[in-house]
């Protein structure tokens, strides 16, 4: 098939065109709109347009003949769904190099051609000529004819150089090429008066799967589907069917109007898309079909499915309910989405006519009504005037447009032929309902769209006066329910010791040793599951109570443990904490240190913080918070003791002001969380003092210097005597808030409690409070990593929307990530958690539950994401629902010690890699879908 000026022009005024209808007036022989300006051209090209229209017949292997640009630009690219081949996803292309540019590119397609046919067997081989091959003057048809006798095999030649012109021009020439070579060149095993084709209609994110089983029940055979999830023996036998429905008229109208004058075959413009528009479908193709029961028929089915449609939309259309809307599309589409929006009560207030032919334009016309806005053409600053004139609420398009609606803040819903999500026939309308009314009310528009809390005073960047969001922010009218599991055995534990957690605090303080009161298991069990944890060398000691110790009082092995430590390890500090074993004997641990301090010098002058840590109560967080509180009790100097003169305290970054700041790091920052929290109060020339600081002892670092058997890094000792000097604290978890006030009490040092730094407000409060107490305005790194965070936000809120997350998290780090997890559009679908917590009666969820990964595993039933340490990896493989690691202990995962999830370039990541996992599971869960509607389910 030669692309001569002549074909060229015929494929350009079409006889089907309604234009060139009437005969004798203006328009005859109007040619559709083909030259693109330079400097303005947006849309694709005629080898784009061909590959559309032919690349979804599934079982052809689609070859590229040309360099690798165009081939590999585009392949895999397209949403069309198959329910079989798949060698159409797979992208083919000669990859022409300079010396084929110059000798020719022939001989190398030839055996492209044998290759591809040797190795994967295609039903057919279709080749597609592109700007350099046409340039240089391969004759794509000869080569085509020769492989095509010599190796038993259908090769069809597709002239599609690009520069011949538009999108629209190439899916025309990709009909031609089937008219040319395909049509006709098979016969169907049988026919019955009910045989129709479907023309133009692609099977984009499996949509036509949602109209098929309706033309089933209609008594009506499709023959052939041009082109979506099609095969190449249909494609052949398209010419005995009895009517051909177009979908997209515009797109392949030469199809239509030849097979009617070579075969005889009459065709209709239907579109799958809004519940009146699939009435119609099923009652034109009836009608047409000239069957009174086939009519009958369509009646009743159209009656019966439009009665289960309204009860399902009915909530939907509520709440779309005169929302408006600006559509940019073509073709069919330009209308027919009117319509489908119309259905749910949602005003369009503007659309394209690009690619439409006549007849759409006058469809369009009556649609949008007097005061509607007609668009020939369209870019970004001009879709944004309309949008704005409009006062619309979203942006409807394809998803070049995309980033220009985000951009500026406006929902968005994408609707061309690389989406995911199908819109067609009655279930797809719910489908765009969903889809509607997720983008529209996501609680992401106020993140994005209000300006940060240090910034003066400006207009809302809201592109209507009318807000479309729902605040996330308002107070649940009832408290979470708290729900404590009672059963005799607890199956999977999901929460860890009191011991272990103050462990892990204490190994946030420089030159430390943590010192476990109990027997040697308590001490190994903690120690393995922190080195599996951080992967690194973790400094324990215990005082290995026996069985006679444990009956007469273990005052002597805290003694002789004490000893031996300054002795082998001689550390700066120990952390001691009790266990089960020595909480239920009852030493008198208090009474006992001073005693041995009395009596033995070396012990009196070794700093020591006890805190009280049964295991059989409480959990990580617990005893965390207890070491803490340890800490800042048992250190500080006060201002009377006469031991301290102020040389602790550090130096001010700017004269005059008080520098230093207390930092209470809670149990859900990881070591990279602390890191990031130190950047930012430094970012602002304060000086903090991090307690407990994991960044420098658990971060994984090398060092250069001899072996220590205590901590190698974290807060150092004369920073938390000098925290009296501190002007303020700065407390992050709310179990935190006791140490504060213990710190308020002895030395009167304010306080603000954060309850996470995960998300765009909290981290906003964060860093305005760092503002007001340094008196500086918030840095420019800052500002730039807040305006990423909302460009995250909005690439990722589709992916959010309506998901449904089960956690099983500590207290402190379930509240943060919950509420996050809310302000993005997702939905809390189960939490349980480990131990009490305030926090626990304010979560976006109506039942939190304190048990084990058993009960989680029964409550995550149903959702889409599990958020849980790595112990939960079984139940979720039962489950088959994606795992998010996250919390204590996670073994299974490289990088803990460097992991962030706060502050805005932390929360942006965490949005990134939740979001991934969704973005992968959404695909997999729609081709779920449509293949069950596929199949009538």
């Amino acid at each position: 098939m030669k692309m001569s000026a002549g074909k060229i022009n015929e494929l350009l005024t079409q006889p089907g065109c309604e234009h060139n209808h009437k005969k004798g007036e203006k328009g005859k022989n109007k040619a559709c709109q083909q030259t693109a300006q330079p400097g303005a051209a947006q849309g694709g090209c005629a080898f784009d347009g061909a590959s559309i229209a032919l690349v979804p017949i599934t079982d052809v292997a689609h070859l590229v003949h040309g360099p690798i640009a165009c081939s590999g630009n585009s392949w895999g690219s397209r949403g069309s769904l198959s329910s079989g081949p798949m060698i159409y996803k797979m992208g083919f292309t000669t990859d022409l190099s300079e010396n084929d540019i110059i000798f020719g590119g022939e001989k190398k397609l030839y055996k492209a051609i044998q290759e591809v046919k040797s190795r994967y067997s295609p039903a057919a081989v279709f080749v597609y000529l592109t700007c350099v091959t046409a340039l240089i003057g391969d004759d794509l048809e000869a080569v085509c004819q020769a492989a095509s006798e010599k190796f038993d095999i259908p090769v069809v030649p597709v002239t599609s150089p690009g520069f011949v012109g538009s999108k629209n021009l190439g899916n025309r020439i990709g009909g031609e090429a089937l008219l040319e070579y395909v049509l006709g060149t098979r016969e169907p095993e049988y026919t019955t008066p009910y045989d129709i084709n479907l023309i133009g209609e692609y099977n984009i994110a499996g949509e036509m799967w949602g109209v098929l089983p309706l033309l089933e029940k209609l008594g009506v055979r499709v023959l052939s589907k041009i082109t979506g999830d099609a095969r190449y023996h249909e494609v052949a036998c398209a010419h005995r069917a009895k009517l051909n429905v177009m979908i997209c008229s515009k797109a392949l109208i030469n199809m239509a109007h030849k097979m009617e004058t070579r075969y005889g075959i009459p065709y209709i413009e239907e579109s799958i898309y809004g519940v009146e528009d699939v009435n119609h479908l099923l009652r034109n193709v009836a009608a047409r079909l000239g069957d009174a029961d086939l009519q009958a028929r369509a009646d009743d089915l159209i009656k019966a499915e439009t009665a289960k449609l309204d009860q399902a939309l009915a909530p939907y259309r509520q709440r779309l309910k005169s929302k408006r809307i600006v559509l940019y599309t073509g073709g069919v589409k330009s209308w027919s989405i009117i319509s489908a929006a119309n259905d749910l009560g949602i005003d369009v207030v503007a659309t394209s006519s690009k690619k439409s032919t006549e007849e759409d334009k006058a469809r369009i016309k009556k649609l949008l009504g007097k005061d509607g806005i007609m668009m020939d053409k369209g870019n970004a600053k001009k879709l944004l005037e309309v949008i704005a004139k409009t006062n619309a609420d979203m942006l409807i398009a394809g998803g070049r447009n995309q980033y220009t609606a985000l951009k500026a803040r406006i929902p968005f819903l994408d609707i061309n032929q690389e989406r995911h999500h199908p819109y067609a026939g009655y279930v797809g309308m719910i489908e765009m309902a969903k889809e509607l009314d997720g983008a529209l009310h996501s609680p992401i528009w106020k993140q994005v769209r209000s300006p940060a809390p240090w910034q003066p005073s400006v207009a809302s960047l809201s592109p209507s006066e009318e807000p479309t969001e729902e605040s996330t922010e308002k107070p649940r009218a009832e408290p979470t329910k708290v729900v404590a599991r009672r059963k005799a055995v607890t199956v999977n534990p999901l929460k860890q010791s009191q011991p272990l957690g103050a462990t892990l605090a204490y190994l946030g303080i420089k030159d430390m040793m943590p010192l476990m009161h109990g027997s040697q298991g308590c001490t190994a069990f903690a120690k393995v599951m922190l080195v599996r944890h951080f992967r690194e060398a973790i400094p324990m000691s215990t005082t290995a109570m026996s069985e006679v110790t444990t009956i007469l009082g273990g005052e002597d092995n805290i003694e002789t443990a004490l000893l031996t430590l300054l002795e082998k390890s001689n550390p700066v500090i120990v952390g001691l904490c009790s266990t089960g074993l020595t909480e239920t004997r009852g030493d008198d641990m208090r009474g006992i240190l001073k005693e041995l301090r009395d009596r033995n010098p070396k012990i009196a002058a070794l700093p020591l913080a006890y805190a009280s840590t049964p295991d059989f109560k409480g959990a990580l967080q617990d005893g965390y918070a207890a070491a803490v509180e340890a800490i800042v009790r048992d250190i500080p100097n006060s201002d009377s003791d006469n031991q301290f003169d102020g040389s602790e305290a550090l130096s001010y970054a700017v004269p005059g002001l008080p520098s230093q700041v207390t930092v209470l790091a809670g149990p859900s920052l990881a070591p990279g969380d602390v890191q990031a929290l130190k950047d930012m109060v430094k970012a602002f020339g304060l000086n903090p003092v991090v307690l407990p600081d994991l960044s420098t002892s658990l971060d994984g670092h090398l060092i250069d210097r001899n072996y220590s058997g205590n901590t190698s890094g974290g807060t150092p000792l004369n920073q938390i005597k000098a925290l009296s000097t501190s002007a303020f604290t700065l407390a992050v978890g709310h179990s935190m808030k006791l140490s504060a006030e213990i710190l308020q009490q002895r030395f009167g040092t304010e306080f603000k409690l954060f309850d996470g730094l995960t998300g765009l407000d909290t981290v906003d409060s964060f860093l305005r409070t760092l503002s007001d107490i340094s008196s500086r305005p918030v840095p420019e790194t800052f500002r730039q990593q807040r305006c990423q965070l909302q460009d995250a936000i909005l690439d990722a809120h589709f992916f959010f929307n309506r998901k449904r997350v089960a956690l099983a998290l500590e207290p402190d780090l379930l509240h943060s990530i919950a509420w996050w997890l809310t302000s993005v559009g997702a939905e809390v679908h189960a939490a349980v958690t480990t131990t009490k917590s305030v926090l626990l009666k304010d979560l976006p969820v109506d039942t939190v539950t304190i048990g084990d990964l058993e009960d989680f595993e029964e409550l995550a039933q149903g959702a889409d994401l599990l958020i849980a340490n790595s112990s939960a990896k079984s139940l979720a493989q039962r489950l088959e629902i994606p795992l998010y690691r996250m919390g204590f202990p996670v073994f299974d995962r490289l990088g803990n010690g460097r992991r962030c999830s706060v502050g805005y370039d932390g929360t942006t990541q965490l949005l990134f890699d939740i979001g991934n996992i969704f973005m992968e599971a959404d695909e997999a869960h729609t081709h779920a879908q449509v293949h069950a509607w596929r199949e009538g389910l």
